[in-house]
Formats: structure tokens, sequence, C-alpha cells
């Protein structure tokens, strides 16, 4: 991925546990961004153990889920979330705190271990999960499942004005992608900034420039932000939105 040297990706699946297991912690340098992405299925045989690291609050909302695929796909994407902080952070995942804003963004909370701080995002949408992490920027990671939406045309017209002619100009059968695309830059974007869907999606336009994204709309300055989109996996369209300036 050219242009993402700041940005590496890697892909977590059972035979790889061993990176959730070891005791040193893993190292992430200031400027660098990890995301880790998994398919909830390479999980199916460490479900129970998932759920051991999992707080009271995090049980109590996997059990409100109705059908077993949504249960699953939440004690993956936060049992591995919690393991990854503490390989992080050095600390054990049972300890893990984390608090949302009024919008739901999380961050780290309490006794998470060491001096250095630790910004994270979660993502996740059919069999995929995504976890982003950063030392020293804010950022914000979305992935999406490519899937028929009988409303698209009816979302697109939320979207800035910029963004909805770039789309509707094209031939309908390449619409689908361009529309996963935008929207998981948008979504990545406004998780970043800690803002969530309270920032109008026609406020805000995020335009290719060399060879990464940046965004131009009200009360933003496009030079704090990059965002590169990328193919988290077959079928699935992702995103990450990195703040350049420091929090």
């Amino acid at each position: 991925m050219q242009h993402m040297q700041q940005v590496r990706i890697s892909h977590l699946s059972e035979r790889t546990k061993s990176v959730l297991e070891e005791s040193s912690s893993l190292l992430l340098a200031k400027g660098e961004v990890h995301i880790w992405l998994t398919f909830v299925q390479a999980w199916e045989h460490s479900m129970q153990e998932l759920e051991g690291v999992l707080s009271t609050e995090e049980l109590d909302k996997r059990a409100r889920f109705h059908f077993q695929a949504d249960r699953e796909r939440y004690v993956v994407a936060h049992g591995l979330l919690r393991r990854m902080i503490g390989r992080y952070q050095g600390i054990s995942p049972h300890v893990v705190q984390w608090e949302c804003n009024s919008n739901g963004k999380p961050f780290l909370c309490g006794p998470n271990g060491g001096t250095e701080a630790l910004f994270f995002n979660l993502s996740h949408s059919h069999e995929l999960v995504a976890v982003a992490f950063s030392r020293d920027r804010l950022l914000g990671v979305d992935v999406e499942h490519l899937r028929h939406i009988p409303e698209m045309e009816q979302l697109i017209s939320y979207f800035h004005p910029v963004e909805r002619e770039r789309i509707l100009l094209l031939p309908s059968d390449e619409r689908q992608q361009a529309f996963f695309d935008c929207w998981t830059r948008k979504e990545a974007f406004v998780k970043a900034t800690g803002e969530g869907l309270s920032r109008p999606l026609d406020s805000f336009f995020v335009e290719k420039q060399d060879g990464s994204f940046t965004v131009s709309g009200a009360g933003i300055r496009s030079g704090d932000w990059k965002i590169y989109g990328f193919t988290p996996g077959r079928g699935y369209a992702g995103a990450v939105a990195i703040g350049i300036g420091r929090p």
C-alpha cells in the first residue's frame, strides 16, 4: 500500500493467536498506526476464551443480542480489543478500562498501565473485525461489507454535493463500490474526531490528493487529517482517518 508508510495492516487468525498471549508488550512507535483485521469464524474454537476477558457490562450486552452471529461478532471484537490493548500497554486484558464520550467514542481510563497514551478505535461489519491503534494520533477506522442497500440513493442524498455528483456520474454497476468507499472514509473521519454522526454528512467532503485523502468542510483544517482507503478483505471496503497534529 503505497503512501501508507506510517500505517501497518496485519491479519489475525486463530493460528496467530500467540500474538495475543505473549507477555511482552507490542511495540508501537510514535507516528505509527497499527490496524489489526480478523474474521469472526477464525475464532469459533476460542469464543469461550475470548468471553473470559470481557467485563460484566460487556457480557450483559452480549446476552441482549437476539442472533447468535451478533453475539459471536461482539465477543470477538471486544475480546480481541481487550487483548490487543493489554499487549500494547503491558497489562492484563481483564483490567483494561475504557469510557465513551457522548457520541460513543471510546478512550482508555483507569489503571491502564505504563506512562504512554494509547488511542484506539474499533469497527466490525458482517464477519470482519478491525481494530486500530496509535500512541500520539487521533484515529478512526471503519470497515463495511459490500451489500445491496435498497435506500442507497437516498443515503447518497445526505452526502456533500461534491461526493453526490462524483458517485451519481458513475455507471450504475460501479455505484455500490463508490458508495461504500465514500461511506467508510466519512465514517472513519467522524469516529476519529469523536463527533460521530452528530456532524452532518453533507458538512464535509473527502477528496483524493497525493495518494491519500484530505477532508474539507465547516470547521475543518484539511491539513490536520489524512484518510487512507484500503481493502480489508474480498467484498469489503475500509478506511482509516488519522490526525496529523497532536491530539
